[in-house]
């Protein structure tokens, strides 16, 4: 039985768009093209923020060794962003002993720069670790704590910033994004370190999830759009993936 022409030239074009939509998904996930990954520069605008504590922070910097130190003693870690035992048994005291936040605080605002990715790094372990323990207490706990930030969280951000960086230098595994991204007041900022983190980060797992928030919750098209096409040649499957289902769902509409 001969096809009519309309129908014959319908499927063609139907065949062909099958076609590009398997090649597309073939070379999305396969890694055809993969570029490594390169550390860049970050963005500027977390030295920017950092040079504004060295200023502020030498008055209370001089007994903050010995105050942080009591009774804690050194993971003997060589990278800076592990080398973080004594920061978090501060941070565990603070939410669940009842200690002041106060020193906390102040170490975010540090003049030493190891001093801040050390308490940034050590505040994001705890609060991964805790974040759905509904038994310790800790998601409440977590809430009365953000109230008492709240003059704080511009430092506490820009610490966290910086934790990141450092451990793309140092080639360190953590969820640090994880915690900028849910803690309040966070804005575009965030979105452009993230951003970069997509791109520069050697670990997998923070590259796809700076993926993820960019895109899902940026509010930046046309950042969302440059790093879902340069991420498409990541050389690791995991983001890829998410790069592919973060366009099928902008398809889709979902």
């Amino acid at each position: 039985m001969k096809i009519r022409s309309p129908f014959k030239k319908m499927a063609v074009a139907m065949s062909m768009a099958a076609l590009l939509v398997a090649a597309f998904l073939i070379h999305a996930l396969a890694g055809l093209g993969a570029s490594p990954i390169v550390f860049a520069d970050p963005p500027s605008l977390v030295q920017q923020h950092a040079m504004t504590l060295s200023d502020t922070g030498q008055a209370i910097a001089a007994d903050i060794p010995d105050r942080l130190n009591k009774g804690d003693a050194s993971s003997g870690a060589k990278k800076i962003t592990e080398d973080i035992a004594a920061e978090k048994a501060l941070v565990h005291r603070v939410f669940f002993d009842g200690e002041s936040p106060d020193l906390l605080f102040q170490l975010f605002a540090h003049p030493d720069k190891s001093q801040r990715v050390k308490i940034a790094a050590a505040f994001s372990a705890i609060n991964v670790e805790f974040t759905h323990d509904e038994e310790s207490g800790f998601p409440k706990k977590r809430e009365a704590f953000w109230k008492d930030a709240e003059g704080h969280l511009a430092n506490m951000r820009n610490a966290l910033f910086e934790a990141l960086i450092t451990s793309a230098e140092e080639n360190t595994v953590n969820q640090i994004p994880y915690t900028l991204a849910w803690m309040p007041g966070q804005g575009q900022e965030t979105v452009e370190v993230l951003a970069w983190a997509a791109k520069h980060h050697p670990n997998w797992w923070i590259r796809r999830f700076s993926v993820f928030f960019v895109a899902e919750f940026g509010q930046n098209e046309p950042l969302a759009e440059a790093i879902l096409s340069s991420q498409t040649h990541d050389p690791d499957y995991r983001v890829r993936r998410e790069v592919l289902d973060q366009r099928m769902s902008k398809i889709l509409g979902s």
